[in-house]
């Protein structure tokens, strides 16, 4: 039997959100941006319905994770600001891919350590 949290994983959704420790929200804003095109924080924020900050802790976030880019634009005037950006759907499941291929590499690792011999610090099974 899986985990709870892998058994969980039943949509393209689900694996953005165990792949990247990303919350319901963050996949949200995400989402947005690929449907929604470049926005500034506050732009989002607004389509969103969500308070600035809040938007802008998701959007650390997703960068983090690589899911989400900002590029600096200039004011004529002087100043700047920020414009978030989704990679395509297409990257996305590239890093997802890579993601869950790293995975199951590091479970066969995993499996043939259980074989070779007793781990370090297991637990006697019942019965033992």
């Amino acid at each position: 039997m899986l985990p709870e949290r892998i058994a969980e994983v039943n949509t393209c959704h689900d694996l953005v959100q165990c792949a990247f420790s990303l919350g319901e929200f963050e996949v949200g804003v995400y989402y947005k941006l690929i449907e929604a095109g470049p926005l500034r924080a506050d732009e989002l924020a607004s389509k969103i319905g969500k308070d600035r900050s809040t938007v802008y802790r998701a959007l650390q976030k997703l960068m983090t994770c690589g899911m989400v880019y900002r590029e600096t634009k200039s004011i004529e005037r002087g100043g700047y600001y920020h414009v978030y950006k989704a990679i395509s759907k297409d990257m996305l499941r590239g890093r997802l891919e890579k993601c869950v291929e790293d995975w199951y590499s590091h479970m066969q690792d995993v499996l043939r350590k259980f074989t070779e011999g007793p781990e370090t610090g297991a637990q006697a099974t019942p019965g033992e």
